[in-house]
This record gives structure tokens, sequence and C-alpha cells, in this order.
């Protein structure tokens, strides 16, 4: 087999974009590349918020046992916001638009949203009471500044 110009340069392109998938592979196995709304991702974020307030073991497991019920509350309205938003997305897009039952799941959906906001501001009123005063002024920090760096908005991305 005669080596051309041709085989060598194509060779070294293979090696090269191997090359390159196995290190983007390699990147993404990394542990800091974890998907923040993954389990291990959350528990992450409450153990920095855990340290960073310097909480007690006692507020440590009132804060988890208010964690998991919160969750508990909200599952369920998250999954019924999601199937309303997909039948949402499925009147829009229909053939035959109906704009009756369009503004009907609207309503619905601003329901949802509404019933979400008040458990989670309900929580973080639950969590924030059991907390001193220097916590209390670290906790209200850390809250500003997940909202202003759009952490604290739930949606992410520029859908719309």
């Amino acid at each position: 087999m005669k080596v051309t110009k041709m085989n060598i340069i194509m060779k070294k392109t293979g090696f090269i974009l191997g090359m390159v998938l196995l290190m983007s592979g390699v990147a993404l196995a990394q542990p800091g590349m974890k998907n923040d709304r993954s389990p291990q991702g959350k528990m992450d974020r409450s153990e920095k918020i855990a340290e960073k307030l310097e909480l007690t073991p006692d507020q440590v497991a009132k804060f988890e046992d208010m964690r998991v019920a919160h969750y508990k509350e909200v599952q369920p309205v998250q999954n019924q916001l999601k199937e309303k938003r997909a039948s949402l997305r499925s009147l829009v897009t229909a053939d035959k638009v109906d704009q009756k039952k369009i503004d009907q799941r609207i309503n619905e959906i601003g329901k949802l949203e509404t019933a979400l906001l008040k458990a989670k501001t309900n929580h973080q009123i639950a969590m924030r009471a059991m907390l001193t005063d220097k916590q209390k002024m670290i906790f209200d920090q850390s809250h500003a500044k997940m909202k202003k760096g759009g952490q604290g908005s739930g949606r992410k991305g520029g859908r719309g």
C-alpha cells in the first residue's frame, strides 16, 4: 500500500478527532460537571448552604425534614404543571385552534404557578424562622445573589 500525503492527512485528522472525543468524554465525567437539578446537585447545594450558614446539627436535621416535606408537597404540582404546559403546546399547534381551551389551559397553568410560588415562599419563611439573626442575614444575602444571577427563577434558558 502506497502512503500518500492524503493518507497521512486523513490519519492525522482521525487521530485528532479521536482525541477530541476522548477528552470531551473525560471532561463530562468530572464530578464538578453535575447538573444542578440532579439529586446530588441539590445535596451539594444544601451542604454548601448549611456550611455557609454555620447550621447546628439540629438545624441541619430540621432543614432536611422540611426540604423533604416541601418536595413531597410541590412535586405533584410540578408534574401537573408540566402536563398542562405540554397540553397547551398541543392546543396551540393543533390544526384547528380552540382559543377557549387555550385560555382555559393558561388559567390552569397560572393557578399551578401561583400554588408553587406560595409553597416556595412559605417554605423559605419557615426555614428563615429557624435561623439566628446572623444566619438570617447570610440567608437573605445568598437568596438575593441567586435571584440577581438568575438562578432563583426556576425556568432556565431563553424559552418563551
